[in-house]
């Protein structure tokens, strides 16, 4: 061709893979076997992403306008004259350019859908252990809350701190110390079921949020959570770091404890009990109501003695 493009010519094609390395596709309505809108329709099957020209006669615009709908780039209407064929090549190099532009915005599109996603992914992570971060656990234990009150379903929460890790850091290194919160990320992770949220709350305290969940059951979870911890060699440059666990576990309840803010300091409260208990070990609100009411009989009993 005079324009200095290699031409493949057929009048019965067989439409595959290999027509997406041509620059466009020249396509008459007009063939012995198949019209050009079903090979438009086999090109779409195929995945065929090139621009196609149509070709079509004078009084056919209604399937030049159908051609368009179903992905053609352009349309020309052949003439007795052939005047067609002079306009082809301007017609063949607009619809090159209009086809570049568009894969070009196609690709920055989708860079920045993925930019997007990074950006949202690590504003919702935390960087060293994968997890979710605190920015996200307190916006998910609203959106639960609001779930809770809509469908009347029990939801639980505890916080978990790692026992004096302070001096694990002191003693192993901080490197070790990163070692182990990698390592508990893990464990909780794999100690929960997938409906559940676990994140880190700050420091050395993890957060894990439990939807449709009575406290019971996420008592008992935390306290295996809590074994499995204890039992667990975490092994840095050859060392070993036993490490142990204190828990706090609170539940919704949407009289008191209906905010995220609520039930975290209710969670928090367990979890300082747990600590002055002499740590390694999980208190929950059931656990602090009966040790305060044990407290109060026992001095109700003190006075009438």
């Amino acid at each position: 061709m005079q324009e200095g493009w290699e031409v493949f010519a057929s009048d019965k094609p067989d439409v595959d893979s290999s027509w997406k390395d041509y620059d466009f596709i020249l396509l008459d309505y007009s063939m012995p076997k198949r019209t050009g809108l079903d090979v438009l329709k086999a090109l779409k099957e195929q995945d065929v992403n090139v621009p196609v020209i149509f070709l079509t006669g004078h009084g056919n615009e209604i399937i030049a306008s159908e051609a368009i709908k179903q992905g053609a780039f352009d349309y020309v209407v052949k003439d007795t004259q052939l005047l067609y064929l002079e306009r082809l090549p301007n017609v063949l190099r607009e619809a090159k350019s209009k086809y570049e532009l568009i894969e070009t915005n196609r690709f920055l599109i989708q860079e920045l859908r993925r930019a997007n996603e990074r950006l949202q992914t690590e504003s919702y992570t935390d960087e060293m252990t994968g997890i979710h971060n605190y920015r996200f656990m307190r916006r998910q234990i609203e959106v639960e809350i609001q779930r809770a009150i809509r469908y009347e379903k029990p939801m639980s929460l505890c916080l978990i701190d790692i026992d004096h890790f302070k001096d694990i850091n002191d003693r192993f290194g901080h490197p070790a110390g990163d070692l182990v919160l990698k390592e508990l990320a893990r464990i909780l992770k794999d100690a929960t079921r997938t409906v559940d949220y676990v994140g880190r709350y700050a420091g050395d305290e993890f957060l894990i949020l439990f939807p449709n969940t009575e406290l019971g059951a996420a008592v008992r979870l935390a306290e295996r959570i809590r074994s499995m911890v204890a039992d667990h060699p975490f092994v840095s440059e050859g060392q070993t770091i036993h490490v142990s666990l204190c828990v706090g576990v609170t539940d919704f309840d949407p009289k008191k404890r209906n905010t995220s803010e609520s039930l975290i300091v209710a969670a928090d409260k367990c979890l300082y009990q747990a600590k002055k208990d002499g740590r390694n070990r999980v208190h929950s609100k059931l656990r602090l109501i009966s040790s305060e009411s044990n407290k109060r009989d026992a001095a109700a009993s003190a006075q009438q003695a």
